[in-house]
This record gives structure tokens, sequence and C-alpha cells, in this order.
């Protein structure tokens, strides 16, 4: 059942994923100068300004899909298991954007990724028995992530020289 649209919530949705999308906006921008620029990178990769559109984009997706599933209410037990995951899947999520762009940790970032995949299957699984908008959202960022964790693997096996676990840099 859903309910009434509220603004309130719209507006929290949306602040509640573009912190942590504005804090990997941070992370990205600074590592371009340095670091990330120096990567030998798969073909596919666009180019930095449209990757930093596409964080805008994947973290205002997040936020509608949230907005979407929270909008149903909290009487639903698969309503609160969603809301847990999803919380979850935002914390991993800019975990990853801190191990790959500030730790330099390509193969833990890949990794992270690989969780954090699975945790957006689990919240579209869930999202599937509370609120089949939120899977219009959810969708379209799981194939964001499943491209980034691509991405990612072809950047550890055309970058073999980086280090496993990063640096502090």
């Amino acid at each position: 059942m859903q309910s009434e649209h509220h603004i309130g919530k719209l507006l929290a949705s949306l602040i509640i994923c573009l912190i942590p999308g504005y804090a990997a906006l941070y992370l990205f921008t600074t590592a371009i100068p340095g670091w990330y620029s120096g990567l030998v990178k798969p073909d596919f990769v666009p180019s930095d300004l449209i990757v930093f559109y596409a964080i805008i984009v994947l973290f205002c997706l997040l936020g509608m899909a949230l907005y979407s599933i929270w909008n149903v209410g909290f009487s639903d037990h698969e309503v609160k298991t969603a809301l847990l995951i999803f919380s979850f899947n935002l914390i991993l999520l800019e975990l990853w954007f801190w191990a790959f762009f500030s730790m330099h940790a390509v193969f833990v970032a890949f990794i992270g990724l690989i969780i954090v995949v699975a945790a957006t299957i689990c919240t579209l699984a869930e999202a599937l028995m509370t609120s089949v908008r939120a899977v219009f959202f959810l969708v379209p960022c799981l194939i964001l992530l499943l491209i980034a964790c691509y991405a990612n693997y072809l950047l550890i096996v055309l970058n073999p020289g980086l280090p496993i676990w990063g640096t502090f840099a």
C-alpha cells in the first residue's frame, strides 16, 4: 500500500543520499589531478566529467529509491528490512569511494564493490515486496555499480604494480 507523497520525506531522502554523494565527489575530484589520472584505464571508462555527473545521478537515484521505500511507511517488516539493507548499502558505497580514491586500495575497493552490488540486489529484492517504484530507481543504480565493478577489476589487471592494500596518501 503506497501512502501519500510527502515533500519532507522526499527532501530528507535526497539529503540523506546527497551528503555521502558530496563526500564521494570530493574524494573523486581530489584524486583526479594526481593518482587517478596516472592509472591505465579501460577504453570504456568515460571522461572525468562524465564520471562526475554519473556519481551525482547515482546518489540522486539512491535518494529517490530511499524515498520510494520510506514513503510506504514503517508498518511492514519488509519496509524496515529494505531500509536497513539500503542504509548498509549506502555506507558500503561511501566506504568504496574512500578505499578507492583516498586509500588507492584498488583491490580492497573491488571486494567492497562486489559487496555493494550484492547489497543492492538484496535491496532490490526487498523493494519488490514493498515498493515497486523503488525498483525503477535501483535498477539503474545496479547497472552503474556493475559497470564500476567491471572497471575496478580491469584497473587491477591493467595496473599490476598497485599495492593491494593501497596507501594513505
